[in-house]
């Protein structure tokens, strides 16, 4: 219990820093997972005996990604209107980022493992292991690269959009929404109410698309390259 209080204070403050000083390096996901990694090294402890310690804080991340769905509904009457465009907006990104994972390992000569566990990162972690296992890649890795891009996301993904001149919330609540599924999409809530609804229909809708499109596709991209 003590762990978890230890970590939910340390991301209060680092939320209060991030309020005080707005910028993307001061995330508050970035500073907990920095000074967490320090103080375990640090100490020598383990990871696992952590994620035992804070399980109860675990438990709570699937009611909050459900909890996503709110200002999906408090804005339903803006995303209706476009909601082919965005389903086609969000096949096109999963697309896109399964075949360029493929070329980049395909240039690097990865092998069959990794590749197949670089199919399915663009959706959340859940989806992406049950993806990854089924194309049989690794599971823990995909899941750390899934953190990693999130993270990202999360840090630079709306610096990154606004450098780009796009200032449409609805397009940066999609492009986070696809890219950095919860993450991004708790950035975009922060930034705009509609940013943070259409990156949530986006985060729904990849997970959907994903379970069904990227097997397929990786199969397609298999046949073309032999």
């Amino acid at each position: 219990m003590l762990v978890c209080l230890f970590t939910i204070l340390l991301f209060i403050i680092a939320r209060k820093i991030h309020l005080t000083w707005p910028s993307p390096l001061l995330n508050p996901v970035l500073i907990c997972i920095a000074l967490i990694s320090v103080l375990l090294l640090i100490s020598g402890g383990s990871y696992d005996n952590y994620f035992q310690a804070s399980m109860p804080i675990d438990w709570f991340l699937e009611p909050a990604v459900v909890a996503l769905a709110y200002p999906l509904y408090q804005q339903y009457a803006y995303i209706k209107p476009v909601f082919m465009l965005l389903l086609v907006c969000t096949f096109a990104g999963i697309s896109c980022s399964t075949v360029i994972a493929y070329t980049l390992c395909t240039l690097f000569n990865a092998n069959d493992v990794l590749m197949s566990t670089m199919m399915a990162l663009s959706v959340t972690t859940p989806i992406t292991l049950l993806i990854t296992e089924s194309l049989g890649g690794m599971p823990s890795v995909a899941a750390a690269m899934v953190i990693l891009i999130g993270v990202f996301g999360g840090v630079f993904g709306m610096h990154i959009l606004t450098r780009l001149k796009i200032t449409q919330p609805q397009a940066k609540g999609i492009a986070l929404g696809v890219s950095c599924h919860a993450i991004g999409t708790a950035a975009a809530m922060e930034h705009h109410p509609l940013a943070g609804a259409f990156a949530s229909a986006a985060m729904i809708l990849s997970a959907l698309i994903s379970a069904f499109w990227v097997p397929v596709l990786f199969t397609i991209l298999n046949h073309l390259n032999t």
